[in-house]
């Protein structure tokens, strides 16, 4: 019987989460219910951003790495021809470069890149692209469209637009909701942070969540 009452409080708790961030489309993709199209729905190709900054597979850690800094970005393309074959991002740096001691005067993007690109046609909705990141426990998606590459889209972009989608993103994939006290500002709430992985608090700094220690 108490195993019973608590899983009925849990669900409780649950949509008064879903209630009080008042985001009934969200609840339908939280629950992977299909719901009728919205003629006012934000799709990928309103936010993601457009110019696509790429590099050669042959470019070593250290010039990828330069690069990002100098454009302030935390993602490259990697682009063989007209082809666009792998992402290298900030991230691999740490933890494929220098957690395993490789050298990155040596080693080049290629051998660390993440291939293939996992792709959204623009014309999706933002809460398709959250899933689909969900999902593939991953923070950027390549945009097409009929044709060709057109952008990336990122969790921060998304984020800056719907913070309950962020916590889809991050929360639901590791079978946990947002924390009770969920500021009505929307401003910060309990998750994980994007540069450093850790559970903290988190504030929006420039487009991405931090905690305390990476601000």
């Amino acid at each position: 019987m108490a195993i019973y009452l608590g899983n009925i409080l849990r669900k409780n708790f649950q949509l008064n989460i879903l209630i009080k961030c008042n985001r009934n489309q969200l609840y339908r993709t939280y629950m992977n219910e299909s719901y009728e199209h919205d003629e006012n729905i934000i799709t990928v190709k309103d936010i993601m951003t457009k110019k696509i900054i790429s590099v050669l597979p042959e470019t070593n850690i250290v010039e990828a790495s330069t690069k990002m800094t100098s454009l302030d970005i935390s993602s490259l393309l990697i682009k063989t021809g007209d082809d666009y074959v792998g992402i290298f991002t900030d991230r691999d740096v740490m933890k494929r470069v220098v957690a395993v001691g490789l050298d990155p005067n040596t080693t080049i993007v290629r051998e660390i890149m993440s291939s293939p690109l996992i792709t959204i046609n623009e014309d999706a909705g933002i809460e398709e692209a959250a899933k689909r990141m969900r999902d593939g426990k991953i923070r950027r998606l390549i945009v097409r469209n009929d044709v060709e590459v057109v952008g990336i889209i990122s969790e921060s972009d998304i984020a800056r637009i719907e913070p309950e989608l962020h916590l889809l993103i991050r929360e639901h994939s590791r079978l946990q909701l947002p924390s009770s006290n969920y500021p009505e500002d929307r401003k910060g709430f309990a998750g994980y942070c994007e540069e450093c992985g850790n559970y903290s608090g988190l504030e929006n700094i420039s487009g991405r969540w931090l905690c305390k220690e990476c601000r």
